[in-house]
């Protein structure tokens, strides 16, 4: 699985450690751009796998990209 995380996000590196505990296979990036502005400023938002998925807290997305 490719994650691709906005360096703009502001708990960036908190959201790494969370999403590399709970899916260790998972290919994370942090990129300059993901094509979500003004969302990845204020809510957790990523490419996962090529889909554009935001979330309001991090428990949140988490809980989204393990069960896709």
């Amino acid at each position: 699985m490719k994650i691709r995380l906005c360096k703009k996000f502001p708990k960036v590196k908190k959201l790494v450690k969370k999403i590399a505990l709970s899916t260790p296979n998972a290919e994370i990036k942090i990129k300059s751009c993901i094509g979500m502005c003004k969302i990845c400023k204020t809510e957790v938002s990523a490419l996962v796998s090529g889909e554009k998925i935001h979330k309001k807290t991090i428990k949140k997305f988490i809980k989204e990209i393990e069960k896709g």
